[in-house]
């Protein structure tokens, strides 16, 4: 952007933003038709088509097959929106699985007698609202992986972003089943960060943290492997927020981390009217960034702005699960706090850049 640019968007923000609040919409259209805003809205390790993609084995092209390919698709997904791992076993979803073939919008063959088929994610997440069943969005927690894996007496190895292993790759195949962003430390940042196998193997979960905060993560899962092979034996410490829980199994880890995730952030329910209040917001371009960021969370399907005074907005959306699980998804990313309500009793939170 060239500094013409620049001043002509720094002028016109101050302009607009003298506008009332029933007018903001209209001017961040307009100024981000002109500068192009300048900011990302921040990035969910899983995107909505991302989530209603996936492989299911097909043995021929009999329409029997496809059929069975079709609802073992269907099951793979529903595990991986709703979070509940025993979909297949849960008469409620048998329906939806059931008719799985009329939620396909696209398939194809793929190598390995698989067939990749992409469902249709708002009409899924309808029959999971009007069914009364969780739907865990797009808006999961980034999981630094620090795994130890020994490989004699007292002395081992980090598995890296880079390595290529039957034991890295059946991890990731399992947090990809149950759609868990994953995050590999490469070689760089074990030096940097002075990260060893001793490090890893004898830390404390307070280390760990500070690592974990240092990477940006969201959550930490610390195993210890014995061998690298993809049934290793291993010993997994699961950190999240101020919670701290243990694990053993190969996969356990992934699973039991997926398991707390969904129990946090799935929500359940129709949509309800909920006020919010965000305190901050000083300029046309914090306005913007924010109502894009809410605009793209998957429990909020609408978003209004029902005044503005001073640097204080309030918004009132139309969401599923109500202000608990509001506050839960808002504060995951750090961009809102959770600050003291005002005097009319509505949910505040403070917007940090």
């Amino acid at each position: 952007m060239g500094v013409a640019a620049v001043v002509f968007y720094n002028t016109m923000a101050r302009y607009l933003w003298r506008f009332s609040g029933l007018d903001l919409r209209f001017a961040a259209v307009f100024l981000g038709c002109i500068a192009g805003l300048g900011f990302g809205v921040p990035a969910f390790a899983l995107t909505r088509a991302e989530m209603y993609q996936v492989a299911a084995p097909i043995p021929d092209r009999s329409e029997a097959s496809q059929a069975a390919a079709f609802q073992s698709a269907m099951k793979a997904v529903l595990v991986r929106v709703t979070g509940r791992r025993s979909v297949d076993e849960d008469p409620a979803f048998g329906p939806l699985i059931a008719n799985a073939r009329r939620y396909v919008q696209q398939y194809r063959a793929a190598p390995d007698s698989q067939l990749w088929v992409v469902f249709d994610g708002s009409a899924i997440e309808r029959w999971l609202t009007q069914n009364g069943q969780p739907l865990w969005g797009h808006e999961r927690p980034n999981t630094l992986v620090l795994l130890a894996v020994q490989t004699g007496p007292q002395t081992g190895s980090i598995v890296t972003t880079e390595e290529v292993s039957e034991l890295k790759t059946a991890i990731d195949a399992a947090a990809s089943a149950r759609g868990l962003p994953l995050v590999w430390p490469s070689g760089a940042e074990l030096q940097k960060y002075h990260i060893d196998f001793a490090a890893v193997n004898n830390g404390s979960p307070g280390g760990f943290a500070d690592i974990g905060r240092r990477m940006g993560s969201d959550g930490i899962l610390v195993g210890r492997a014995v061998g690298g092979t993809a049934s290793a034996s291993i010993r997994w410490t699961h950190l999240f927020q101020d919670q701290s829980s243990e694990f053993s199994g190969t996969l356990e880890g992934v699973n039991r981390a997926a398991d707390l995730y969904a129990s946090i952030f799935a929500t359940s329910g129709s949509l309800a009217p909920v006020e919010i209040e965000v305190v901050g917001i000083n300029d046309l371009r914090d306005y913007a960034s924010l109502t894009t960021y809410l605009e793209s969370l998957t429990f909020i399907s609408h978003v209004s702005v029902e005044s503005l005074v001073g640097d204080t907005v309030r918004f009132r959306l139309a969401t599923r699960g109500g202000v608990a699980s509001l506050q839960r998804a808002l504060t995951l990313n750090g961009r809102l706090q959770p600050a003291a309500a005002g005097e009319n009793g509505i949910q505040r939170f403070q917007l940090h850049r």
